[in-house]
């Protein structure tokens, strides 16, 4: 009896031991990644990267960007001298590299990066400190940085996975794709916002799986993670919409089982925590970004930079919106070549996991209804999030901006995890089919670069 009483605390450690070590390896293969491409970057990243530079070359000493400052002179100097990816008009300038100020600079040198609170840009100056300190160029360290934020995002979507019971190297191979995707390239090898995205997506999936599973704190830790989260920048409030949409389906779906009246439906209904707790997100989520606003317009020294070319928004634009996020959103900040051969294979990989993982699971019979909620969740948000922001921008600035697919970067842990959950995973050689998966991905990245 003693044998058999032993024999599954034993099996329980041994798969403690192995969560260990998958952890581990997730932020070693991150931080590998971003260190090896941190490396071979010559240029800045097209995706407002010189206004980031800025920020965070003054965050220590200024604390904030205030409205209507100008970008500081070391962001000016290290545009022209190492130019911009993808901008022929930006390239390197080695006239202007001597004299920073001798040219125009967009927006006439001004910033927009007043737009976002310090959080991220704290963050990624207090992590590349010790590098800085090691002898590592100073941009150099501020981007390898991102790949703390990349391992945060890989281990809480590894988490969410192994708490709906996906095996250890299909967890650990899904979130090798996550680590060598295409939004982790963009976001997380250069000095970006979007750096928080996939963390973003991957803590949503986390506590709300937990919130299923009646695990105490995570109703409550839910909207304060999602407040905190789009102070980092607002987008990454996609994720969260995910995780309230999740609620408030699993709450449809328990309700609807009640053997009751109509009226005492709706009333249990109304009375859900989870269904409280859904709404508590987007209000803890707008309650923080107001207070920003209002410190921002506080703090600001000027009016914002003319943007140039106003466009109104008109109806056919949120019909285009509509195929944004679902179909890109493993694409990244640009198309798939701008980053060279090896750029296909992980592309492909990444849009055939989140596509067949969220549709598949949100149409599939063969699952519970509990998990199939998570693909209807993330498949909704997905089509309707970019049309929603587009209509939100379009009320406040009476302009239409196309919506960049990046945006949609918090989904991709959604859909990753819809996968996980819907892939068959009975047989042993197809576990590891997709951990071999995940490392050949990974390595594919690798290869990535500026083409």
């Amino acid at each position: 009896m003693a044998e058999t009483e032993e024999a599954p605390a034993r099996e329980r450690r041994w798969r403690g031991r192995d969560d260990w070590w998958a952890v581990l390896v997730l932020m070693l293969a991150s931080l590998v990644f971003t260190t090896d491409q941190v490396t071979e970057h010559e240029m800045m990243s097209p995706i407002d990267e010189y206004q980031y530079v800025g920020y965070y070359a003054s965050v220590l000493d200024e604390g904030v960007v205030r409205q209507g400052t100008e970008m500081p002179l070391y962001a000016r100097q290290y545009m022209v001298c190492h130019g911009v990816r993808a901008i022929p008009e930006m390239g390197v300038n080695p006239d202007a590299c001597k004299k920073p100020n001798s040219i125009g600079y967009p927006i006439a040198g001004g910033t927009t990066a007043d737009l976002y609170t310090p959080l991220y840009f704290w963050s990624i100056r207090i992590l590349a400190q010790p590098m800085i300190w090691a002898g590592v160029d100073f941009v150099d360290a501020g981007r390898a940085a991102g790949g703390v934020w990349l391992g945060i995002g890989a281990i809480f979507l590894y988490l969410a996975m192994r708490r709906m019971r996906t095996p250890v190297p299909v967890a650990l191979g899904l979130g090798l794709v996550l680590v060598g995707s295409l939004p982790a390239y963009w976001g997380n090898t250069y000095i970006s916002t979007d750096a928080t995205a996939l963390a973003s997506g991957a803590v949503a999936a986390w506590l709300t799986v937990r919130a299923l599973q009646r695990v105490r704190g995570s109703l409550v830790l839910l909207p304060i993670a999602a407040a905190v989260f789009t102070l980092f920048k607002l987008q990454n409030l996609i994720g969260f919409v995910v995780a309230a949409t999740v609620l408030v389906l699993a709450t449809l779906v328990d309700v609807g089982r009640e053997n009751t009246g109509a009226r005492t439906r709706v009333r249990a209904f109304l009375r859900d925590r989870r269904l409280l707790t859904a709404i508590a997100i987007g209000v803890a989520s707008i309650v923080a970004q107001g207070i920003w606003l209002w410190i921002r317009a506080s703090l600001a020294v000027g009016p914002q930079p003319a943007l140039g070319l106003v466009v109104p928004l008109e109806s056919k634009h949120l019909v285009l919106e509509l195929g944004n996020f679902l179909p890109l959103m493993a694409q990244g900040a640009l198309a798939p070549y701008a980053t060279g051969p090896a750029s296909l294979p992980v592309y492909a990989v990444g849009t055939l996991l989140a596509i067949g993982g969220a549709a598949g699971l949100a149409m599939s019979k063969g699952v519970r209804v509990g998990h199939r909620i998570i693909g209807l969740a993330t498949v909704v948000v997905a089509v309707l999030a970019a049309p929603a922001l587009a209509i939100a921008i379009g009320v406040m600035e009476d302009v239409y901006i196309p919506i960049p697919n990046r945006y949609g970067a918090s989904l991709l842990p959604w859909a990753l995890l819809s996968a996980a959950v819907l892939v068959d995973t009975r047989q042993r050689w197809g576990r590891y089919a997709l951990l071999a998966l995940g490392t050949v991905t990974w390595g594919a990245a690798l290869m990535m670069g500026e083409a």
